[in-house]
């Protein structure tokens, strides 16, 4: 019992003077527990609508703020076309439209059948029939208790079924919940794998000795650090190419936008997460460190991007924690171009988003490594 006795209390002195990954032991499970905690829920609150009113009356005018008042929906804008409906849909501004046709308010107070026009965003299958409820729920009781006004006058024999929801879904009219995940797992593997294998790949370099030998031999640091990356770059691809034709033929996903677009944009996104990885192998000092940090960092990087849990249904400020998060930016363009065919115009914000962190990471990185090899 002594000899064990003395190889445990060896082993807390080991742990003990990793201050690295003492400090990722400890902090870990409290972000997952605060991440986790604020981001799980089987609500849906906050999914954006945009309404098309038609109708221009007093009973139509009061629909969006019904809605916006339920706390489902945010309504974040009230058009007078029914082609606006398109525009927030096409561009992932809104998940929901309600087109309220011509003669709604009229069609309402003479007791007649009506119809209301819902236009879904069908890319995650749950939030569009969970919208599509919601929706039709409240609608239904909206015209109720409008119905029930007594200063509303029906005609005799006036038929009850006043609302007929008109329910369309786009893009993905079958609700395949596949077509939704599979480009989020692409990304996941994208990001985790570049991640991964640049960080560990420079620390096992310098745990070995092969990093100093390589900085006194007749090679500039920047060709140096070019000769190390593009290797991770080119796996990169590779993997890439594995899980497109992988999700094609045998999940059969529709990639429905440019290819060559899309890897574009990829080797703009490679910047952030090899970048990463060379940022953590400036911090670590041994594979074991370097793979802790980066696990860390891809676990808030997954739980913030929307591949799972929806960025609308996140408190405020959790949203706003997301936007800081490259790879939800890179979830929605590899959503938006598999699933909904979209091209340049339709992706160019989130690609300069993409750059922006992609120079900033990139750059950090870089300088730090070369004033950690200086």
């Amino acid at each position: 019992m002594g000899r064990i006795g003395a190889i445990v209390r060896k082993e807390f002195i080991l742990l003990a003077r990793d201050r690295i990954l003492m400090a990722l032991m400890l902090i870990m499970p409290l972000v997952q527990l605060v991440l986790l905690g604020a981001v799980i829920s089987s609500e849906m609150k906050n999914i954006p609508a945009v309404v098309c009113d038609l109708d221009r009356s007093e009973l139509s005018r009061s629909i969006p703020r019904r809605l916006s008042g339920s706390g489902y929906f945010n309504v974040i804008a009230v058009e007078t076309g029914e082609s606006a409906a398109s525009h927030y849909l096409d561009r992932g501004l809104a998940t929901v439209a309600v087109v309220i046709p011509l003669g709604f308010s009229s069609h309402i107070h003479s007791g007649a059948r009506t119809g209301i026009q819902l236009l879904l965003d069908g890319q995650d299958s749950n939030t569009a029939t969970l919208a599509a409820g919601y929706i039709t729920g409240i609608l239904e009781t909206f015209i109720q208790e409008r119905m029930s006004d007594p200063s509303v006058s029906l005609p005799e024999g006036a038929v009850p079924a006043f609302f007929i929801p008109d329910i369309r879904i786009r893009y993905n009219p079958d609700l395949k919940q596949k077509d939704f995940m599979v480009p989020g797992i692409v990304v996941m593997l994208l990001t985790m794998i570049t991640a991964l294998i640049s960080a560990m790949g420079l620390v096992r370099e310098r745990e070995i000795g092969t990093l100093e030998q390589l900085l006194v031999a007749p090679v500039k640091k920047q060709e140096l650090l070019i000769g190390k990356i593009i290797p991770f770059a080119a796996i990169g691809f590779i993997e890439l190419a594995i899980s497109l034709v992988f999700a094609k033929l045998w999940y059969q996903i529709p990639i429905r936008g440019n290819i060559g677009l899309y890897i574009l944009i990829v080797a703009v996104y490679l910047f952030t997460t090899l970048g990463i990885g060379l940022l953590v192998s400036t911090i670590a000092h041994t594979q074991q460190q370097a793979m802790f940090i980066t696990i860390f960092l891809l676990i808030f990087m997954m739980i913030m991007s929307g591949f799972i849990f929806p960025l609308e249904n996140m408190p405020k400020n959790m949203r706003w924690l997301a936007s800081l998060n490259p790879m939800s930016f890179m979830v929605r363009v590899t959503r938006d171009l598999f699933i909904k065919g979209a091209g340049f115009r339709h992706l160019y914000r989130q690609g300069v988003v993409l750059a922006v962190f992609g120079i900033t990471v990139f750059s950090v990185a870089v300088f730090r490594f070369r004033k950690r090899m200086s």
